[in-house]
């Protein structure tokens, strides 16, 4: 889900001292590389079809490519011709990949999607530059940011699914930048005081839970929003049902995504750590912590598939830097 040169994701750290001995709970799977990666990974999982096919970008040669997991085995989908960077945005549940490409010669970034056929780039709009993708939903609605004007100014977009051209919107009062989209159209854009939920016309910003103010968003399904909130010396993860329904995610300081289904991942809090203990709820009922994978001392997850899997990273460096492609899954 972000329209920048590092991935946007919920950043999300453990120590070694978090390893988990048993064997239940969300066990974690090492995907392997395809052949040529830098054995660090040093890429992000963070797209999925939703039943079983996985995709992120990791530095494969001298260049961050696209890849994709298919039964487990890696599939190098390589980057746009004429392209040394691609990253991995967002994946409908067709199996399209979207994501930004960028030529370093030029600094030119483009916007594509990936299928069967191969990449397709993105033509920027009559009096626009590139469309800058932010998110995409399930069925392959993307919203992002398009630059007009000369010192550019930014304004929000949504470029519908199998469109020619992108439909131009407003930055609702309070807004200023966009965050997702949910399968119905609605957008969830982030303002500084509190993030807005704005859908047929009607804008409606995320309401305070006692003690904390500044509510954010994370990511919208289904009408749910899942984020945080501050307070000055703590976070707390919130759920809202609706933008004037929140509810505190017990154990949480951060919520980072959800699935249909309302699983969501985000991060509680662990003493010495800056990020966190990954953790799961379902709705808002704790559903555990994921396991460390291997001897990794740093793991994230940010990406919750919609058959139940979490999708991420691990690394024994900076996580803002990638690592090693990891899923988890729940063994009962």
């Amino acid at each position: 889900m972000l329209a920048t040169v590092a991935i946007a994701v919920a950043a999300l750290a453990a120590g070694p001292a978090q390893a988990a001995t048993g064997r239940l709970g969300w066990q974690p799977t090492l995907l392997p590389l395809p052949a040529g990666a830098d054995p660090a990974g040093r890429g992000f999982l963070n797209a999925s079809d939703g039943h079983g096919e996985y995709a992120g970008s990791f530095i494969v040669g001298d260049k961050l490519q696209v890849v994709s997991w298919r039964d487990g085995k890696p599939v190098l989908r390589g980057t746009p011709a004429g392209f040394e960077w691609a990253r991995v945005a967002g994946e409908d549940r067709a199996g399209r990949i979207y994501g930004e490409a960028l030529d370093y010669d030029t600094d030119v970034n483009r916007t594509f999607t990936l299928d069967a056929t191969g990449f397709h780039l993105w033509a920027p709009p009559p009096g626009y530059g590139d469309f800058g993708l932010r998110a995409v939903n399930r069925r392959g609605d993307a919203l992002g940011t398009l630059p007009t004007g000369t010192p550019a100014t930014y304004v929000p977009a949504v470029w519908p699914a199998g469109a020619a051209a992108p439909t131009v919107l407003a930055y609702p009062a309070g807004a200023d930048s966009v965050t997702d989209i949910d399968d119905d159209g609605a957008i969830l854009f982030g303002g500084f005081d509190r993030d807005i939920v704005l859908k047929d016309g009607v804008s409606r910003p995320l309401a305070d839970i006692p003690g904390f103010s500044y509510p954010h968003g994370s990511a919208i399904r289904n009408g749910v929003v899942v984020g945080f909130a501050s307070n000055g010396n703590a976070s707390q993860a919130i759920r809202w049902t609706t933008p004037e329904t929140p509810v505190a995610l017990t154990g949480g300081d951060y919520a980072g995504d959800l699935n249909v289904r309302g699983l969501t991942v985000g991060a509680a809090p662990f003493p010495g750590s800056l990020y966190g203990k990954p953790t799961a709820w379902r709705g808002t009922t704790q559903a555990g912590e994921l396991k460390q994978p291997g001897t990794y001392t740093g793991y994230a997850a940010g990406h919750v598939t919609d058959d139940g899997v979490f999708a991420g990273w691990a690394s024994n460096g900076p996580l803002d830097e990638g690592g090693v492609p990891v899923i988890w899954r729940f063994t009962p």
